[in-house]
């Protein structure tokens, strides 16, 4: 079945774009990139219109083909068996559950390692068609370009600057980020506005002003009660279960459920690109560069703006250093503490309400856009 962003990107494959400006409290299909909707769209070619069964069969694939490309690169920076286990984590790390479900989410992995992998290897122009394809499957790739691009930029700066490594420089970095420069022009021209997706945000909520969100990025008492929460909704879940109210009791649990594989899935993503950060920064700092990136991007754009982090496991699979990290702990870990990251990976993959929900339809409202991609 799919999830209720995959119809999102079913209901674009059919009737197209759609925006208002005067509906910004309503979710517009404009806040979805495009990729996957146009994939989606040529797999309907093949079978009936409503047939979802292309889209969760290109769903699967792309999170398949993202856990073996993810095993090469880790092969690439990290012993035989420390490559392994990464890969193994990443393969049951939770945002996994969403190659099944239409989401574009095995899609945007895919892109980010391929893109890395590539810079890895040196072979620039390659990493820049990963990343001008990812770019148009979602806003989190732009973190990686970020990243890219400082790391080139830094390069260059080393090797001493001329006007045709500037140009060529010029040249990747647009080529880097075309899909969402294509998704920018496509929106100004038919709906006037290049930045219509990132109005159609605030659908899911409006973000606070920018002292606020400041003043929340650097205050460690917001990251506490964060964690601290979801204490409070299950105890609230409980009570109202145990007063016969058993619907308001489940969606409390649930939520409070939700909240505490957030706040685990932030901790192990902090652990997991710390760990990368030391071990690959000599033999390939662009991998736990761009991990830090998505995070701090997450950060920024997420944790200072909403109290309801439904989608942190899914936002930050982007980070691929942090799989890479575990890997190389197991490697110098006893066995047994190792086995142990996995099993927690494995926990939380259990324990992430969404993809219960979406298995048996009983979603009713969608999480937050820029969070599914």
């Amino acid at each position: 079945m799919l999830s209720w962003d995959g119809r999102f990107y079913f209901g674009i494959m059919r009737r197209g774009y759609e925006w208002a400006p005067a509906n910004l409290k309503q979710t517009q299909n404009i806040a979805f990139f495009p990729a996957q909707a146009l994939l989606n769209w040529l797999g309907s070619l093949f079978t009936k219109p409503n047939n979802p069964l292309p889209a969760l069969l290109m769903s699967l694939s792309f999170g398949a083909a993202s856990i073996f490309a993810f095993h090469a690169l880790a092969s690439r920076v990290l012993a035989t068996r420390d490559a392994g286990f990464a890969a193994a984590l990443f393969a049951f790390w939770p945002a996994s559950s969403f190659f099944i479900m239409g989401y574009p989410t095995g899609l945007i992995s895919l892109c980010i390692i391929g893109a890395l992998g590539a810079h890895v290897r040196g072979q620039y122009w390659r990493s820049a068609l990963w990343c001008g394809l990812g770019s148009a499957a979602a806003p989190t790739v732009m973190f990686v370009v970020a990243a890219s691009y400082l790391d080139r930029g830094i390069t260059l700066l080393r090797q001493g600057i001329t006007a045709r490594r500037s140009l060529h420089l010029a040249l990747w970095v647009l080529l880097c980020a075309s899909g969402l420069l294509s998704f920018m022009i496509y929106q100004r021209i038919r709906f006037h506005d290049a930045l219509a997706f990132n109005a159609a945000q605030s659908a899911w909520g409006k973000a606070p002003g920018l002292s606020q969100r400041l003043h929340r990025f650097e205050d460690w008492h917001w990251y506490i009660q964060q964690a601290q929460s979801e204490r409070q909704e299950i105890a609230h879940g409980l009570a109202l279960w145990r007063q016969d109210h058993l619907l308001p009791g489940m969606t409390g649990i649930e939520a409070g459920v939700q909240r505490w594989v957030s706040s685990l899935s932030m901790t192990l993503v902090t652990v997991g690109l710390a760990a990368a950060s030391f071990g690959l920064w000599r033999r390939a700092a662009i991998l736990p560069f761009a991990g830090w990136c998505v995070f701090v991007g997450y950060m920024w754009f997420i944790f200072t703006t909403s109290q309801h982090l439904l989608c942190v496991p899914r936002l930050l699979s982007p980070a691929i250093a942090l799989f890479l990290g575990f890997g190389l702990l197991a490697g110098r870990l006893p066995g047994i503490v190792g086995s142990a990251m996995l099993l927690l990976a494995l926990l939380t993959s259990a324990l992430e309400p969404p993809s219960s929900q979406a298995a048996i339809g009983l979603s009713k409202k969608p999480g937050p856009a820029l969070s599914s991609q």
